[in-house]
């Protein structure tokens, strides 16, 4: 159930333009590539964030295991970067073109 919201978006029916006759049909493209892009990157870096929460929390003390929960934590948030500027990416390019 935790994951359900997240994997319901790539159950969605989206409407891509076969042939690309305009820059709408290539803005909407972009569009949609960026939309796959930025949830699969947000459902990996929730699944990372969690992963990492865990290790930390059962590493009782260890220093080897306290490290590589907190580098996956620091890949988490650069996945989550990465994400929004895919997405904001998309904005800025759809601003300059139309």
């Amino acid at each position: 159930m935790l994951f359900g919201f997240s994997f319901s978006v790539f159950a969605a029916v989206t409407n891509v333009p076969t042939n690309v006759t305009s820059i709408s049909a290539v803005i909407s493209i972009i569009n949609t590539l960026a939309n796959w892009v930025f949830s699969v990157l947000i459902a990996l870096a929730v699944i990372m964030l969690l992963l990492a929460a865990f290790n930390w929390l059962t590493s009782a003390g260890n220093e080897e295991k306290i490290s590589s929960a907190r580098k996956m934590l620091i890949w988490a948030l650069v996945g989550i970067a990465v994400a929004l500027a895919a997405k904001g990416l998309v904005m800025i390019v759809e601003a300059l073109i139309v």
